[in-house]
């Protein structure tokens, strides 16, 4: 079997379950939830894609774990922390269908486990892969998309968007400060992402200064 064709049948697998769950109705997620979480996992694929041919890592295997990395998401339940873990649970057996080995198939399961907290139920080292898996996640998760979504319930309230923009630029300059991105490439993107919106939040706030009386 040739890598796009797992891919898609990957991909495939991760609809059926949406589509299984969306079916029941689960009154706790909505359909916007689950069409978020899957153009995240598109966007996820793509960044550890670009990261992975600039570090060198197994591209094939990233893809994967990306596309798999929330696949606990699609079901009607809600694991928190642990849902990396559970994910991993879920993807194992399927992965072995697709004529990985073992070492493959394992190197997958520990990048989707550790995605969040860099913890598996499972022995494993830290691999590059599942390095690229948690820093394209990360990137995602500070994107343009992500900040309109923050900031969509204070579009009608001046005061509180720009408090909430003073309080998110404080957030976004600890994270600038810090390193929590494990590949070089990743960091990289991270920071494009972070300076972005500690950038637009910047004149956010400015333009807020000029919205007074025009006195001389």
């Amino acid at each position: 079997m040739e890598a796009n064709e797992r891919l898609q049948k990957i991909t495939d697998f991760i609809l059926e379950r949406r589509a299984a769950t969306e079916a029941k109705e689960f009154e706790k997620y909505n359909a916007f939830d689950y069409d978020y979480r899957w153009k995240h996992t598109l966007r996820v694929v793509q960044y550890g894609r670009q990261i992975a041919g600039v570090e060198g890592a197994d591209v094939e295997v990233v893809m994967a774990a990306c596309l798999l990395h929330d696949v606990s998401k699609f079901d009607d339940e809600e694991y928190g922390v642990e849902h990396g873990r559970v994910g991993a649970r879920i993807a194992r057996p399927f992965l072995e269908t697709l004529g990985y080995s073992a070492e493959q198939v394992d190197n997958i399961c520990f990048s989707i486990a550790a995605h969040v907290d860099d913890k598996a139920d499972f022995e494993h080292p830290i691999t590059l892969e599942s390095k690229i898996v948690s820093d394209a996640d990360n990137i995602d998760r500070f994107g343009a998309y992500r900040l309109l979504l923050q900031f969509k319930d204070h579009a009608e309230n001046y005061m509180a968007l720009i408090e909430r923009a003073e309080s998110r630029i404080l957030t976004l300059r600890k994270y600038r400060e810090g390193n929590i991105t494990g590949t070089a490439a990743g960091e990289k993107l991270f920071n494009h992402q972070l300076d972005l919106q500690i950038n637009f939040l910047e004149h956010l706030v400015k333009d807020s200064k000029l919205t007074v009386e025009a006195k001389l």
